[in-house]
């Protein structure tokens, strides 16, 4: 008898660790964890194209010139894809008739260098550029603001400079908001006043006075 009451006891105790009670009597589960995103994104698109300011495409219309040609770059504010944190390099590519090129900020080696290309392709699917896989290339990215103007260079391949658009009042940008073409909704509108872009693919971007956007995009999957 008496091993009997201590074998009960036992178990009860064993029981007792492992099942918790919450008041009133229900068995509670234990909450289950907040899944992690594969990939988030936040920072600052910049971006010219082929057609005259305003750029059509911006408002689901043709474009000025029958085609748009492109070049752009993401700075990233804050990002990471999967446990890799990305924060603070640039992204971008270039299209024009020939293959889309891709390009990776230089300063991402090793992992960082494989995340990021990564991530380039999932923010690329958001809209703006062609997307799936494409050839990238890594390089020096210097992106470039003021209240004034904005300014991409990928490495030799060139890049452009804008003057920001102002408004009737005299000292506030052009503003567009819901744009159709690029996963940045706000966008301050710029024409260039350089434009020169070639790649290893031969696309060749040369213009004057044409349409620049510069936004904040805030990007998950």
């Amino acid at each position: 008898m008496w091993r009997t009451t201590m074998i009960i006891r036992n178990v009860c105790a064993l029981l007792a660790t492992v099942v918790f009670t919450a008041p009133g009597g229900a068995t509670q589960d234990p909450k289950p964890a907040t899944p992690t995103l594969v990939w988030e994104a936040t920072g600052t698109l910049f971006e010219a194209c082929s057609c005259s300011v305003p750029c059509p495409c911006n408002f689901r219309q043709s474009p000025s010139r029958g085609y748009c040609h492109t070049v752009y770059a993401y700075h990233l504010k804050s990002a990471h894809f999967g446990a890799v944190q990305l924060d603070g390099l640039v992204i971008g590519g270039g299209e024009a008739d020939k293959k889309p090129m891709g390009f990776l900020d230089s300063r991402a080696a090793g992992d960082r260098r494989i995340a990021l290309q990564k991530l380039a392709l999932a923010i690329f699917a958001k809209g703006g550029p062609a997307s799936g896989e494409r050839e990238f290339a890594s390089v020096k990215i210097v992106t470039e603001q003021s209240d004034f103007k904005f300014s991409v260079r990928f490495g030799d391949s060139g890049g452009f400079d804008a003057d920001v658009l102002i408004g009737g009042d005299g000292k506030s940008p052009i503003i567009v908001e819901n744009n159709t073409t690029w996963p940045a909704r706000r966008f301050i509108k710029g024409k260039t006043s350089f434009f020169d872009y070639k790649d290893p693919h031969g696309n060749v971007l040369k213009y004057d006075g044409v349409n620049a956007n510069l936004g904040d995009f805030d990007l998950k999957p």
